[in-house]
């Protein structure tokens, strides 16, 4: 049996999404619901709903007055990022461990995660950009398939350091040939099992080869630069470094001049920690 085959059984005994998140999907796309029932649903959760309270009064939502109730909070978040909030929560804690494939260590991928979710989101901001959809979540499970591809990738670490060196290749395209599938395509896999969008999905797929996407390319390359950014300030950059390189297409497409980048760079790293201190 392939290592293709062995990581396509192991997806399906991949934990679900969490039920929570599951209650929650199918509100985000019904204009008519209110956040009374929202709070309905999470406000027997005292540590979901103290997280929330501090997300409300943050600075990443640019906090001017405190508010001191849930249903106040959920008002002022609105359902999108109530959604993403609980979401990375949850998934937080499966991003907090080492990744000894990859040469990550404890909490290495959850920063690494979190600071592409927020560049993502304030390049987004700073582009004026109005149908970004769920970039945010978009960025935060961007490499959710390293913990899939790990354990392989542990096993074939000899052979996988040898390729890098002798081959020129780039650390995806060593991916596939070795394991027969890289760690983006695993996490579209397992998103597409927990039901999530088809521009969340695509934006995972494609956040190393966003020319290969045949729509969501404005979403797709906005994470693809913020991972490109993170890892260029040496976050979760592992035993890949700088193996990635950043699409000659992504200035055009995007839009993008000098102070957008410095700009993004200089208030993504206050609300990562931030945001950093609420997830663990």
């Amino acid at each position: 049996m392939s290592y293709r085959e062995h990581i396509e059984q192991h997806i399906d005994s991949f934990p679900e999404m969490p039920p929570l998140c599951q209650n929650l999907l199918g509100y985000l796309d019904d204009p008519d619901v209110d956040f009374k029932t929202i709070k309905d649903i999470i406000q027997f959760d005292p540590g979901l709903t103290a997280n929330i309270l501090r997300m409300a009064n943050s600075v990443h939502f640019g906090a001017a007055r405190q508010v001191n109730s849930l249903q106040t909070a959920l008002a002022r978040l609105g359902t999108k990022s109530v959604f993403e909030l609980i979401l990375s929560l949850n998934v937080s804690s499966r991003l907090q461990g080492s990744l000894p494939g990859y040469g990550l260590q404890a909490n290495d991928l959850l920063r690494h995660s979190i600071w592409t979710a927020v560049a993502s989101q304030e390049l987004a901001n700073i582009l004026t950009m109005k149908h970004t959809g769920m970039i945010f979540t978009t960025g935060l499970l961007h490499d959710l398939g390293l913990l899939l591809l790990d354990p392989y990738l542990k096993t074939e670490r000899t052979q996988f350091n040898r390729t890098l060196e002798t081959q020129d290749k780039s650390f995806d395209q060593a991916e596939r040939d070795i394991l027969g599938m890289d760690h983006a395509e695993a996490g579209a896999i397992i998103l597409k099992r927990w039901h999530l969008g088809p521009e969340i999905v695509a934006g995972v797929r494609w956040h190393h080869q966003p020319e290969e996407a045949l729509e969501y390319q404005e979403l797709i390359y906005l994470i693809h630069l913020a991972d490109m950014l993170s890892l260029s300030e040496g976050i979760g950059t592992g035993i890949y470094g700088l193996q990635f390189t950043v699409s000659s297409k992504t200035i055009t497409t995007l839009g993008l001049r000098k102070k957008h980048l410095e700009a993004a760079a200089s208030t993504t790293l206050d609300k990562m920690r931030e945001l950093e201190t609420i997830l663990t």
